[in-house]
């Protein structure tokens, strides 16, 4: 774990910074993949967002071992901003020290910097963490299943060069962009470095799945639907179904507290169909 409060961006007054800027960790990780994981699953969350890293940190977040294989789960965010910023960064710190799993940066935490928050992160798994095999980027409110995530990983038919998967869509540009909805996506590992080097060509924007896309499509790398689409939802389910909600990888929840009753529920004794 690595703390270093310095080198703060000199804009912070502003909801938006630029990108490309060279940011840096003030809550790092830097030891973390000694363990040489096999998965990095990344949650970009708020600074205050403290139940939602819980509920994660309670439930699958807490699966870290597949087959003797690794995975390990870390939380991204910004810089806290308004009155309470220097109580919630004291916070942050307090947290970060009890579960060491939080990554921060100094740019303003704040929807409008997505796609910087995007960028970090693969700037982190570029630097931190190319022995791994894949990485994950998941929203908050998503309830994954690493086990079923790591045996579809584990596949002979899953390339581990050139590969990015999820639920696809198209832009509403003149040339029609491929992109991964950024609730859930996968990439092999060689993706961060290749994405990076490709947005040094390409204006950001402020929707990093879409441009996500662009990149992609400058680096003639078509991203895939996953081997089995049906196991990612991320329309809340109408009706509760143990047996249906065991068998996704990724599906999307109203609240935290809904997360940890799906999980529950489908861990609990018995078969879940």
């Amino acid at each position: 774990m690595k703390e270093n409060v310095k080198g703060k961006h000199p804009n912070l007054d502003s909801p938006y910074v630029a990108y490309p800027y060279k940011y840096s960790f003030i809550v790092d990780q830097p030891q973390k993949c000694q363990h040489k994981p096999f998965l990095v699953v990344i949650v970009p969350v708020a600074p205050n967002e403290v139940m939602e890293r819980d509920s994660i940190r309670n439930t699958w977040g807490n699966e870290k071992l597949v087959r003797e294989r690794y995975a390990m789960v870390l939380f991204l965010l910004g810089l806290p901003s308004g009155k309470n910023a220097e109580l919630q960064q004291a916070r942050i710190h307090q947290e970060n020290v009890r579960h060491q799993d939080m990554l921060q940066s100094n740019f303003i935490d704040s929807s409008k910097n997505a796609t910087i928050k995007m960028m970090v992160m693969l700037e982190w798994l570029r630097d931190r963490c190319p022995q791994a095999h894949f990485a994950v980027k998941v929203d908050k409110d998503i309830l994954l299943n690493i086990r079923h995530l790591m045996s579809m990983l584990f596949s002979l038919d899953i390339p581990h060069q050139n590969y990015l998967t999820g639920q696809l869509q198209n832009s509403n540009s003149e040339t029609i962009t491929l992109y991964p909805l950024g609730k859930c996506y996968i990439m092999s590992m060689d993706m961060p470095a290749k994405i990076l080097m490709a947005s040094k060509e390409v204006k950001p924007i402020r929707k990093d799945d879409v441009y996500i896309g662009i990149c992609l499509e400058l680096l003639n790398i078509a991203p895939v639907n996953p081997p089995k689409p049906e196991q990612f939802v991320f329309i809340p389910p109408k009706l509760y179904d143990r047996c249906n909600i065991s068998q996704l990888i990724a599906v999307v929840t109203y609240t935290p507290v809904q997360m940890v009753s799906f999980w529950n529920d489908v861990h609990k004794p018995g078969s879940p169909c």
